[in-house]
């Protein structure tokens, strides 16, 4: 019975599990580094205007599918590196990362919306219509972030994010975007 105890015994843990290092401020703020630079990809990309050639009516389509094409992809990937970062070391990390989610998800159903209404335009009136149409609702672009950026606020993460880098970086380029 001894030996059957020891053997019991002898494969069982060697004590009480350990718990798990709670995360200091610097793995915050390096994970909100992260957060700011999955979205400013997107952020990045917006920040030029596409090449209209109003000259020629297939370039003038083609141009502005493929600029839409190419925002809407990084909108796609922005999102797709945010989820990686979903369970961050922070209680309300995946409340931030789900609002930015959110944020980017309004922004390529924009870019994707407008893609399809300039796919089924027959002439330039139509692509145009279709891309102006987009520009008047860049305020609601602009509300995803105002969004996103009040949510750093409410989850107290904005004192990590007036630290990391890519967060910098980001209030530069949203004030620095051109205008509308």
């Amino acid at each position: 019975m001894t030996s059957c105890l020891l053997a019991v015994t002898a494969c069982s843990t060697s004590g009480p599990p350990t718990p798990s290092q709670a995360p200091t401020e610097a793995d915050v703020v390096a994970w909100t580094d992260k957060v700011c630079g999955a979205v400013d990809g997107t952020v990045k990309a917006l920040s030029d205007e596409p090449a209209i050639d109003m000259t020629d009516e297939a370039r003038l389509k083609a141009g502005l599918a493929d600029w839409l094409g190419t925002r809407s992809a990084a909108a796609g990937r922005s999102i797709e590196d945010l989820k990686a970062l979903e369970d961050g070391p922070h209680p309300k990390a995946r409340e931030l990362v789900t609002a930015a989610e959110d944020g980017l998800g309004q922004v390529k159903a924009l870019l994707d919306d407008t893609s399809s209404k300039l796919d089924s335009s027959s002439d330039a009136t139509g692509v145009v219509s279709a891309f102006t149409e987009m520009v008047t609702k860049s305020a609601e672009m602009e509300n995803a972030g105002v969004r996103v950026q009040r949510k750093f606020d409410e989850t107290g993460l904005a004192d990590a994010a007036r630290q990391a880098g890519n967060c910098q970086s980001l209030r530069t380029s949203a004030s620095s975007a051109p205008p509308s």
